[in-house]
């Protein structure tokens, strides 16, 4: 059975408030999103990607978690993002592009 991302946001945040995990301060939601992202670095370094795949998902649950707490859909967040990012300017050498600021335009 395939999920919606709304139901896997919600999947998410349940098996939080299951498990007693924090569901309210989201500066400490931020430390450990920290920290599982030093997690993911150190499995890159070690060339792992079995185990550097699992670190980056921990990243998203951790993000999807925090957007739960805020009250927002992952799914509307992310498309708003992309259709800001698709019209942005960019400037730099290819592989490291900066969008510029409006007050660069």
């Amino acid at each position: 059975m395939e999920l919606t991302i709304k139901e896997l946001q919600k999947r998410i945040f349940d098996n939080k408030v299951n498990k007693g995990f924090n569901t309210t301060d989201i500066s400490k939601e931020f430390l450990y999103l920290t920290e599982e992202l030093g997690e993911a670095v150190r499995a890159y370094r070690k060339e792992n990607n079995d185990e550097l795949a699992e670190e980056i998902i921990d990243v998203v649950i951790y993000c999807f978690g925090i957007l739960e707490m805020l009250d927002k859909d992952v799914y509307e967040e992310l498309i708003k993002k992309m259709e800001k990012n698709e019209k942005r300017e960019y400037q730099g050498k290819k592989g490291d592009w900066r969008h510029l600021r409006e007050d660069q335009k």
